[in-house]
């Protein structure tokens, strides 16, 4: 009877353990998997704790680094203004790191183009534009190296789309940095949209985000129609749902 208590006890206590503490009871592989999955949800302090330990037993794998940077990209979207761009800069280090460690890792690459993506924002405008290219670059370095990366095209949409339609203060630091505006377009970015949703087509994010491009292109009906896709498809997080809000509020 003791051991039968004793056995359940342990079974709790094994329900309810830290994430990070049960990293050793399984590879690495199976690790990384799950830091992926609870990125997925949303649950991103799980994932910095499997992440953390990974680093402890796994010191600078580039698996292991370009994930956290990843996110600590994701976590600048909601934390406090005031920790946004440390935890920016954050992300850049890490994927810089990982880039250095495993030149021809797509998802490095990947990682490094959000990274100075996320970065942008907490720079002038001059460094804005130069980390500008620095997206670019990576995410096409990233597409070149596994063209079934769905995200890198998604980042090259966005891209190509925030370039074609530029203020002129940031056009004219452009022209300077470039000697002319980079070659972008908006048939580039809805090509790179389409890109991303055929290898993903249940990705609510891309079809948000494809719907904002058309409709800000006046593209009106083809704008309506991805917004009712984002409204079809299952949600995976919080970023999911809150996309289904503005769809819903855009189809009224």
């Amino acid at each position: 009877m003791q051991a039968f208590f004793g056995t359940r006890l342990l079974c709790l206590f094994l329900l309810f353990i830290s994430p990070a503490l049960s990293v050793h009871a399984e590879d690495f592989g199976s690790a990384l998997a799950r830091v992926d999955q609870l990125e997925d949800r949303g649950e991103l302090k799980p994932a910095l704790e499997i992440l953390e330990e990974l680093n402890r037993t796994h010191p600078d794998n580039p698996s292991v680094l370009y994930r956290f940077s990843n996110v600590y990209a994701d976590l600048v979207d909601t934390a406090p203004e005031k920790e946004q761009r440390t935890l920016a800069k954050q992300a850049l280090t890490y994927a810089q790191r990982a880039v250095t460690g495993a030149p021809y890792d797509a998802k490095a690459h990947l990682a490094l183009a959000i990274a100075y993506g996320k970065m942008a924002d907490f720079v002038d405008n001059r460094t804005k534009m130069e980390y500008s290219k620095y997206v670019k670059s990576e995410a096409e370095r990233a597409v070149r190296l596994d063209p079934k990366l769905d995200d890198g095209y998604e980042v090259l949409a966005r891209w190509h789309f925030e370039m074609a339609t530029l203020n002129p203060i940031l056009a004219g630091i452009a022209r300077i940095l470039y000697g002319d505006l980079p070659p972008a377009s908006k048939e580039q970015a809805f090509e790179n949209f389409n890109k991303a949703i055929a290898i993903s087509p249940n990705n609510i994010g891309y079809h948000a985000e494809y719907a904002k491009a058309l409709e800000k292109s006046g593209q009106v009906q083809a704008a309506k129609a991805e917004w009712r896709k984002v409204l079809q498809l299952p949600p995976q997080d919080d970023e999911d749902r809150r996309y289904q809000r503005e769809a819903a509020a855009k189809l009224r």
